[in-house]
């Protein structure tokens, strides 16, 4: 009989030529488990998706709960659905009051597709302003924006009207025009190696959007739920943008994605014509009640982001060693920039070979991810990071 792996790399589709494989029967708060038992320490939370920690037994309840009332029902947006309009409070409280309206998707990518189109129909414009090295997810449009030719060129044509901008570059400003319906942007750029926006240029770039009439979408699949610190991390910039793409740790574990915008903005998709923008799963109830259940769930444990600094310290004081060229990031998202002498991809294979998961980046060649889940002890923190040294120190 075949294993699980074999099934896997025969049967189910890859994206890259040499998948890890790892077999996990089980996760528990920062540990995955493998079928023989043996405890994986969790540095990535599935890219910042488990930002509560795995199985939390509030959101396990939450889900199970809803499962046992009713799961899909009808097309989005026809029903009054108690999870999606409980949700939908619990976000617009945590924002600012000029925000009034969320519609629910199932990922990151389709917070992003929406967004782009309500930007382009509200704004009556084409152009689209994002940043180089920067990814807000692989569908057409989505990929139309990312930061790469690499991972562009095999899906010509995509949409016109795109400009890139370097991220933090203030003369690269002015590529924003009175031709563009809108800028999108990371309040840290995730995957050229988390480099947090420079507060000024962020600011600045609010001013000119507002200056030229375009509208600001800031991508906060990978920052929000807490993961720099702050519910969102637009809080610590001084900064409200036009529209919040959030994924990625929103659902709690669950496929979720969300946008959201002032309701005079997010109008334009349910007129001429009707359903503008149409999901058949998204916000869908399991999703919205582990969405709701993580947001308690950080609410109820206000010391993860409180001792937030001081896991930041660690982290820039405990990766002090040779191989190491840069440590860059805010929060729980660093990035480990390794020297030419090191290798990325033999770190990550030793730590998982040690019981530490974690992974590489798309644009920062040869570098080491950190994103754990928020409850992480300084115990647990510090014997992941010892790992990646221990790696590099066996090179």
């Amino acid at each position: 009989m075949a294993s699980i792996r074999e099934l896997f790399l025969s049967n189910v589709a890859q994206v890259v030529d040499q998948p890890s494989g790892l077999e996990i029967e089980r996760a528990e708060g920062v540990y995955l488990y493998g079928p023989d038992g043996k405890a994986y320490l969790d540095l990535i939370s599935g890219i910042s998706v488990s930002n509560v920690g795995h199985s939390h037994p509030h959101i396990v309840k939450a889900v199970q709960e809803q499962a046992a009332k009713h799961m899909h029902l009808q097309v989005y947006g026809e029903f009054a659905v108690t999870l999606q309009a409980k949700l939908a409070e619990k976000v617009l409280a945590k924002l600012p009051s000029n925000f009034g309206s969320v519609y629910f998707g199932n990922s990151g990518a389709e917070a992003i597709e929406g967004a782009l189109k309500v930007a382009k129909k509200f704004t009556g414009r084409t152009g689209l302003v994002s940043c180089e090295h920067s990814y807000h997810g692989s569908t057409h449009g989505a990929l139309s924006i990312q930061g790469s030719e690499e991972f562009k060129q095999g899906y010509y044509p995509l949409l016109p009207d795109t400009h890139l901008m370097r991220y933090n570059n203030f003369e690269d400003l002015e590529k924003i025009g009175p031709t563009t319906a809108a800028v999108v942007v990371e309040a840290v750029q995730a995957e050229s190696g988390y480099f947090p926006a420079n507060p000024i240029w962020l600011q600045t770039l609010r001013q000119r959007c507002t200056k030229m009439g375009a509208l600001l979408i800031l991508d906060e699949i990978q920052t929000g739920m807490g993961r720099t610190g702050t519910w969102f991390a637009f809080e610590q910039y001084d900064i409200v943008p036009d529209i919040l793409c959030l994924a990625k740790g929103f659902g709690g574990g669950m496929p979720l994605g969300a946008f959201v915008a002032p309701k005079h903005i997010m109008d334009v998709i349910k007129a001429n014509p009707i359903l503008g923008h149409i999901t058949t799963f998204g916000g869908h109830p399991v999703s919205c009640a582990a969405s709701l259940a993580a947001f308690e769930v950080i609410e109820s444990n206000p010391q993860w982001l409180e001792e937030m600094p001081k896991k930041s310290e660690l982290i820039l004081r405990k990766l002090d060693h040779p191989k190491i060229k840069a440590v860059t990031g805010k929060g729980l998202m660093f990035c480990a920039h390794l020297e030419d002498s090191a290798d990325a991809g033999k770190v990550i294979a030793y730590l998982e070979e040690h019981g530490v998961i974690s992974d590489y980046f798309l644009f920062a060649g040869n570098a080491v991810r950190i994103s754990p889940p928020l409850p992480i002890s300084l115990e647990e923190l510090e014997q992941g990071l010892q790992t990646i040294l221990d790696a590099l120190d066996a090179q």
